[in-house]
């Protein structure tokens, strides 16, 4: 990745915007199109197991339960509402310096130089631990609902599957990076510092950083709308699976 600003950014999730809106983008040549970067990224034994998940089968017992969708519905919402909380309350001010908050400002080796990065980034790791745990256990059971409902949305399932473990390492690594990326824009915010010393405005103490509008306060806040933006994007493959399980329950009598 980048430094420097997209042709656009329409169409494309919360976290790509927000990395965006950090001068953040692809480099290198133009991407090819989205059925081929895919492609790239399956091994022969992929593509066997992706080909046996999609070849339809209609052995086996299917009881849809109309209410399926509902309360997976309300527990996809429970979840995204607990997370986003866990980070929205990590970064208040009472927050700082404990297990779970943000780390308390310090400042460098010298006047000139800026804070250790380091603690901002296992915070960072820390949340993207907790919802790397917190998701996978939703998306298996939304898995669970649609292979009960019909061989159709079994099918589908299955394809999850094989899709889950295959795109696991690729995910891994590319949510691995963001903390990176934050990397460059906390020493790309640090000379904001040195302009609030010469308006006279607070910036000399550490703990002046995390007023409303001091750079380190700026970073923090940007550091958390990467993390609902993360959290969004990890959710988005069981926000798929259930629109398709609304879907077949809304049109009971589509394909099959």
């Amino acid at each position: 990745m980048s430094n420097g600003r997209p042709n656009s950014v329409n169409n494309t999730g919360p976290l790509r915007r927000q990395l965006a809106g950090l001068g953040v983008r692809a480099a290198g040549a133009p991407l090819p199109c989205f059925g081929e970067r895919l492609a790239r990224l399956f091994d022969l034994s992929d593509t066997v197991a992706l080909d046996a998940a999609n070849v339809a089968s209609r052995d086996g017992y299917f009881g849809a339960d109309g209410k399926a969708a509902e309360r997976l519905r309300a527990e996809l919402e429970k979840l995204r509402q607990s997370q986003r909380d866990a980070i929205e309350a990590s970064v208040t001010a009472e927050r700082i310096g404990t297990r779970n908050g943000l780390p308390a400002p310090e400042a460098g080796p010298s006047p000139a130089e800026p804070p250790d990065f380091e603690p901002y980034r296992r915070f960072y790791q820390s949340k993207q631990r907790q919802m790397a745990a917190a998701v996978p256990p939703l998306r298996l059971k939304a898995r669970g609902a649609l292979t009960d409902h019909g061989p159709a949305l079994a099918r589908l399932a299955r394809i999850d599957a094989v899709l889950d473990n295959t795109l696991t390492g690729y995910a891994r690594k590319g949510f691995g990076a963001v903390p990176g990326v934050l990397e460059k824009r906390f020493l790309a915010l640090w000379p904001d510092r040195q302009h609030s010393l010469l308006s006279d405005a607070p910036g000399d103490d550490p703990q002046d950083w995390m007023t409303e509008g001091a750079w380190l306060h700026r970073f923090c806040q940007e550091m958390k709308s990467l993390l609902l933006a993360e959290l969004d994007a990890r959710l988005e493959p069981v926000q798929g699976l259930l629109m398709a399980l609304e879907s077949a329950h809304n049109h009971p009598q589509g394909p099959q």
